[in-house]
């Protein structure tokens, strides 16, 4: 059987945003009420250009103590002091919600730090990250994509994987 190296799928640019959260709130919160206030399914985040958190909150990987072949074990990390935005970039897709229902999910990585006794240190961002001096960056609607809820594409793998809606 030949190596399958990749998988890739076509899509289209849909409607772009620039995006804006404010000091005070949850970021994790703002971008999936922004997903479901603008129907949006699949988009890009990107070009972050200003921003800090206080605390900032993120998932990284950590050993399982439990079943050392789980790769994918993540744990909580919280950084409380004030730290600047260095870098973000992820995307917002549909998930099954604990409800199993369809729901937007920002799947967002990024590094914070360059502040007074704040490590540079990242992760994928959760819920309880707030915005201190706001955060800026674009959001680019992703088109003629859709994601496998139910597949055996990754199994035992942290995510679905996307099929094109047009058939290409």
């Amino acid at each position: 059987m030949a190596k399958e190296y990749y998988k890739a799928v076509r899509c289209t640019r849909g409607r772009e945003w620039i995006f804006r959260v404010s000091t005070g709130q949850d970021v994790f919160e703002a971008f999936q009420k922004f997903a479901i206030d603008n129907h949006v399914e699949f988009a890009r985040i990107h070009t972050a250009f200003m921003g800090g958190f206080e605390p900032a909150r993120m998932l990284v990987w950590a050993p399982d103590t439990t079943d050392p072949d789980n790769w994918h074990h993540e744990e909580p990390m919280d950084v409380q002091n004030l730290t600047m935005l260095l870098s973000m970039g992820g995307l917002i897709h549909i998930r099954k919600g604990e409800n199993g229902e369809r729901e937007p999910f920002p799947a967002i990585h990024y590094i914070v730090g360059a502040a007074w006794n704040a490590p540079i240190c990242g992760g994928h961002l959760i819920p309880g990250t707030i915005a201190k001096g706001n955060l800026e960056c674009f959001i680019t609607e992703i088109l003629d994509i859709e994601t496998y809820l139910d597949d055996d594409v990754n199994v035992g793998a942290p995510e679905t994987w996307y099929f094109n809606t047009k058939g290409e």
